[in-house]
């Protein structure tokens, strides 16, 4: 098959299409989603075969969860009205400890989270128990295991630990993560400014209420960074969920953001150019703590909780202590010695690398000019030694 063959919007339907036996795959401007970021892909991203097919292999599952979600929902119209009742959601900069926190919280067994094998493949909905043999279980351990063991060490990976909500955001074709993976900055453009997101996050709201309609009774906590450039859209959707945002230096957030993009990215392409990487994440980052800091004035949210990184390294637990009782959560003896033993057996790296912007093209000095409203206004501490 061709490179532009393998990215055919038409092709890749009728491949959903045969591979499922489903015809439907709702309303709402997903195909032009589906459109932008194949033209996005072919015209900026400079892919290598292995891009191509890592991508495509995306948009088929993408595509074929969107089927599979429709039939179900159409199967069972009621789970449209199953509440989703006061989420956590952990809406927070990248690289702050997010995904610690979401692994720690899922030690409570009041919680629910999205977990890598029901992330990626929604439909049908998870049953009572440990769901062992399901076969989305199996293929995602596959996956997982075959994941550079780098990337495993850059980013907590795990089949059975939370996972992002942008999988879910992915099946109506108009995330914006896709920046970190693939150089596509008129896609990322699209997605901040036009795409239509208050549809993408009513799907966003259908695809957690399947997963939850065969074991209810338990509160979610939700994670994703990218949740930061949509919050109107996501208030839409989860009109009742408590806010929690992790607070860490700027700096180090970029640099960090940066490595990963370049790993990321070099698993798709030859042609990553550092610069271009350097710019691309300072866009984001500087559209993430600009929307953020406008929604959060515009205060239509339960007031937000705050968690600077260098205390929920210091002490996790205590950390999510403070995040329950301002929810108003009691923290059980059983849960808390559950949360002690996950911390003790997943210690963190004390040694991290140097701050040094220079490879991608940025200064520390003006970086930190940029972010300096926010780093004030959260009391966020300057990290290590910079470069």
């Amino acid at each position: 098959m061709d490179a532009n063959a393998a990215l055919d919007p038409d092709a890749l339907i009728a491949a959903a299409r045969a591979s499922t036996g489903l015809d439907e795959f709702g309303a709402g401007p997903w195909r032009e989603g589906l459109e932008r970021l194949i033209e996005a892909a072919r015209e900026e991203a400079r892919l290598d075969d292995r891009g191509r097919s890592m991508l495509r292999a995306e948009m088929l599952a993408q595509l074929r969860n969107r089927l599979e979600i429709n039939e179900w929902a159409g199967r069972h119209p009621e789970v449209r009205e199953l509440p989703l009742d006061a989420p956590i959601v952990l809406a927070t900069l990248p690289r702050t400890g997010q995904t610690a926190a979401g692994w720690l919280l899922d030690r409570d067994r009041s919680n629910r989270a999205l977990l890598t094998w029901m992330a990626k493949c929604p439909v049908p909905p998870p049953l009572p128990g440990d769901n062992a043999d399901d076969p989305r279980v199996v293929q995602a351990r596959a996956a997982v295991d075959a994941l550079p063991q780098k990337l495993r060490a850059m980013h907590l990976t795990g089949v059975d630990e939370p996972d992002e909500c942008h999988w879910l955001i992915s099946n109506a074709f108009r995330g914006a993560h896709q920046i970190y993976s693939m150089q596509v900055p008129s896609f990322y453009s699209w997605s901040i400014g036009d795409a239509e997101m208050t549809d993408a996050y009513a799907y966003y709201r259908l695809q957690l209420q399947i997963l939850q309609s065969k074991t209810p009774g338990r509160r979610w906590v939700l994670k994703n960074s990218p949740h930061l450039l949509h919050l109107n859209a996501l208030h839409t959707a989860l009109p009742d969920a408590h806010y929690v945002q992790f607070h860490r230096d700027p700096v180090a957030v970029l640099a960090s953001n940066c490595r990963l993009s370049m790993f990321l990215r070099g698993m798709r392409s030859a042609r990553v150019e550092a610069h271009e990487v350097g710019a691309s994440m300072l866009r984001l980052l500087t559209d993430y703590v600009t929307r953020t800091l406008s929604f959060r004035d515009a205060a239509v949210t339960r007031p937000w909780i705050d968690v600077r990184f260098d205390r929920f390294v210091a002490n996790p637990v205590a950390a999510v202590e403070r995040i329950y009782a301002a929810i108003g959560i009691e923290l059980s003896n059983g849960t808390r010695a559950a949360m002690e033993r996950w911390v003790a057996a997943n210690p963190r790296e004390e040694r991290r690398p140097k701050i040094d912007l220079s490879p991608f093209g940025l200064d520390v000095v003006e970086v930190r000019k940029r972010f300096a409203i926010y780093a004030e206004r959260f009391q966020v501490p300057a990290e290590g030694a910079e470069g």
